[in-house]
């Protein structure tokens, strides 16, 4: 049976536009993309976010790939933030390339906070609430009791980006690397797209819609998204145990995931807590802006 070993991979980091960018690449004739979203194989450290344990097993979403995709990869958000992803994924295949993508950390942070409380992996209403509680967090104390990583809700480490970067380019060579800023793939979709095509060694396919992808939600019904993403065990068992029945499964979720939620806009955070989170990122976006050869303090203003 044909299989090609996976050759790049979306790395985070969360909130920055990785599913976007999936979403488009997976409609390009020569790519191949995983239809599991975000297996985190890699990412033995962080193991209650890991879809497989086992090579094997993960080896099997690749099986569709046919000959004509040059480009097969995946995209797990926290590849980046863990400390052993990329040192796994290089031992897998030191050839691969990388995709990260990099945004305002204080617009990160915010909008990792209502993914989680989408999610049902943050129990505080408030981002500021949120944040203060980190310190604690940290100690094990007060986290939210269906977060599946006690990492996930330490929003400070998790949007410092440039030791995040450091370790991926002293992994990977640079020219293996491609940094995408996530106000750069807004502003102009189609000409990072087309970089990305270029960086990953394919033709222009002459793509020129980009739907808005991802915006932020709500749900609408408490214990429907508690089922949806905390099934119950032998449910979850059964329904992922043969093929046929875990695809129509994932199809029916997603549906009901969709019904299920109402797309908002984020109230503003207060100046004050705005400035808080500026002091906090920036010495860390002062040296992400050295790392990547581009200003990016305005960030902070």
């Amino acid at each position: 049976m044909f299989m090609k070993k996976p050759n790049f991979f979306i790395v985070g980091a969360p909130k920055c536009g990785t599913t976007a960018l999936n979403e488009y690449l997976k409609l390009h004739p020569e790519i191949f993309i995983v239809s599991r979203k975000e297996p985190h194989y890699f990412n033995t450290d962080i193991p209650k976010a890991r879809c497989f344990n086992k090579l094997e097993r993960y080896l099997e979403l690749y099986k569709p790939c046919k000959s004509k995709h040059i480009a097969v990869g995946e995209a797990s958000v926290w590849y980046l933030y863990s400390n052993d992803a990329l040192d796994n994924i290089y031992q897998f295949n030191p050839n691969a390339k990388i995709i990260i993508m990099v945004r305002n950390p204080i617009d990160m942070a915010y909008s990792l906070f209502s993914q989680l409380r989408y999610n049902l992996e943050e129990d505080q209403e408030s981002f500021e609430n949120a944040w203060h509680l980190q310190k604690i967090r940290k100690q094990g104390k007060k986290l939210p009791i269906l977060t599946r990583e006690a990492k996930f809700v330490q929003y400070g480490q998790v949007c410092k980006l440039s030791k995040q970067i450091e370790r991926a380019y002293s992994i990977f060579p640079k020219e293996q690397i491609k940094v995408i800023i996530f106000d750069d793939f807004v502003a102009d979709t189609r000409h990072i797209y087309q970089e990305t095509l270029s960086f990953l060694g394919l033709n222009d396919d002459g793509k020129t819609k980009f739907p808005v992808i991802n915006e932020s939600n709500i749900y609408n019904i408490k214990w429907l998204q508690k089922f949806i993403y905390r099934p119950p065990k032998f449910l979850a068992m059964f329904f992922n145990r043969w093929k046929p029945i875990r695809d129509i499964t994932n199809f029916l979720v997603e549906q009901i995931k969709k019904w299920n939620s109402t797309n908002v806009k984020r109230p503003p955070l207060s100046d004050n807590f705005r400035q808080e989170l500026a002091d906090y990122f920036r010495d860390d976006v002062k040296k992400l802006s050295q790392l990547l050869d581009r200003d990016l303090t305005h960030w902070l203003e």
